[in-house]
């Protein structure tokens, strides 16, 4: 692909009209501005690709559009098809409703190349805070980790974040060792960034910048959204709402447990998730 930046930004697209300009705009305001977004819709059925092909004409020279006939992949194989279009040295990932605060690129590669001087030759994730949001951009809680109970500093810790993800896919960049190490997503992983983590942990380093970067809107649509961490009903499964069933997703976390430790017992398994959350919940 032309046009090539250190950054390549992956945009996955389905019916987001209603917010899609708004996180476009925050991308366009970024005081880094060595980036291109690569946007792939997901077979939108509203007005989501006019809007993307509106900013493909006017900014041609940093924004691209992935045309393909593989038609409806769900979230994460979408972001899977976008890594394979990419090739820039960072990847970052980003979601269609959310608003970027002017710094997060400079702020994020900042963190990035300290962390991959200090830990050279590694895969390398770093992740942000968020401040959650409600549709109308008005201010729900100001710190998304407090608000989930997140504990940061466990990403390195493969054992837990195998149980229980703490990075959000829309605040995180990547190196290529990190892609190298996660690619291809297999259909089994609950979401792309848990995937993603999952394996940096592994292999290589996860930082994280304690400052609140984006905002993370809340709305009807979302996909998998902030859940309060003493709300412990409905957060040991955050993101019921979406296509998965409840036993789908237990299914989908086994077999992602199973891909890294092919002797893991399911009830086990499952107990150990349960317990992250309430532990979690504690916090």
């Amino acid at each position: 692909m032309s046009n090539q930046r250190s950054i390549d930004i992956l945009l996955a697209t389905y019916n987001g009209q209603a917010y899609l300009g708004e996180q476009i705009d925050s991308i366009l305001a970024q005081s880094n501005q060595d980036w291109r977004l690569i946007i792939r819709d997901d077979a939108s059925d509203d007005d989501t690709l006019s809007i993307v092909n509106d900013y493909v004409s006017r900014y041609s020279d940093r924004i691209t559009l992935i045309e393909d006939s593989e038609g409806r992949l769900g979230a994460s194989l979408n972001f899977q098809r976008l890594l394979e279009e990419s090739s820039a040295e960072y990847i970052m990932f980003c979601d269609q409703d959310d608003v970027w605060l002017p710094g997060k690129i400079a702020i994020t590669l900042d963190l990035m190349k300290t962390t991959e001087q200090e830990y050279p030759g590694v895969p390398v994730l770093v992740h942000t805070d968020l401040t959650v949001v409600d549709s109308k951009l008005k201010t729900i809680a100001q710190s998304t980790w407090r608000y989930q109970g997140t504990v940061p500093e466990t990403a390195n810790d493969v054992d837990k974040v195998l149980h229980q993800n703490v990075a959000t896919g829309c605040t995180m960049m990547i190196n290529e060792k990190a892609k190298m190490v996660s690619t291809p997503i297999p259909p089994e992983a609950v979401m792309h960034d848990w995937w993603i983590v999952i394996n940096v942990a592994k292999h290589g380093r996860v930082a994280h910048v304690p400052q609140q970067l984006v905002l993370y809107r809340q709305h009807s649509n979302n996909a998998v959204g902030a859940v309060k961490a003493p709300r412990i009903r409905t957060c040991i499964w955050a993101g019921l709402k979406n296509k998965f069933s409840l036993p789908t997703r237990i299914m989908n976390h086994y077999r992602m447990v199973r891909q890294h430790d092919p002797n893991a017992a399911f009830l086990p398994t499952v107990l150990k998730k349960i317990a992250s959350k309430l532990r979690q919940r504690r916090r």
